[in-house]
């Protein structure tokens, strides 16, 4: 399985607009009881030790419902500096904040049933790891958040987030794209 990492693929400058954008008073985030939007799901079952953990999401593009957060325009372009080809679709932006509830990692899952490609961006320096899963549940790697990093793989590969122990929050962002 592939999982490529690259660090500060935009300017410091830049990192930390989008920190204080996602961070801002005024920045709407939704409420979920379980950041892994599965309730009945055979993903669910996949590891015994994961963990259904409460977070927020903003939902800054969706093609299917065709929604585009007022925020988009401003990702945009890291969108494209990640991509860096002008034939892609993609399918669902969104950005997830996950707070310190010492639990483990969430339900491993997939963001879409389609062949994709899936993209996070770290918008901070945190604990909280992502996981990756092979066919069988067990864990492959782990990548740690670090403010301008991003880790890119197939996306039907199993992965899930996990909650920060030491730190006081985890931001990410979720690119799901086809190319």
């Amino acid at each position: 399985i592939m999982i490529a990492i690259k660090d500060d693929i935009i300017p410091e400058l830049y990192q930390d607009r989008i920190y204080s954008m996602m961070t801002n008073t005024v920045f709407p985030w939704t409420f979920l009881e379980d950041v892994t939007y599965r309730e009945n799901d055979v993903a669910k079952n996949i590891n015994a030790n994961a963990t259904g953990t409460t977070g927020f999401a903003h939902l800054f593009y969706d093609r299917q419902s065709e929604h585009e957060s007022r925020y988009w325009d401003f990702l945009f372009p890291l969108f494209l500096t990640i991509v860096d080809n002008p034939n892609f679709e993609l399918l669902r932006a969104k950005g997830g904040l996950l707070l310190n509830t010492n639990t483990g990692y969430n339900h491993a899952h997939i963001d879409a049933e389609i062949p994709h490609t899936t993209t996070l961006y770290y918008v901070n320096d945190s604990d909280g790891d992502t996981y990756f899963f092979d066919g069988d549940g067990s864990v492959i790697q782990t990548v740690k958040p670090k403010k301008g990093r991003i880790v890119t793989f197939n996306g039907l590969t199993y992965h899930s987030s996990s909650c920060p122990k030491e730190n006081s929050h985890r931001l990410v962002l979720n690119f799901n794209y086809v190319i």
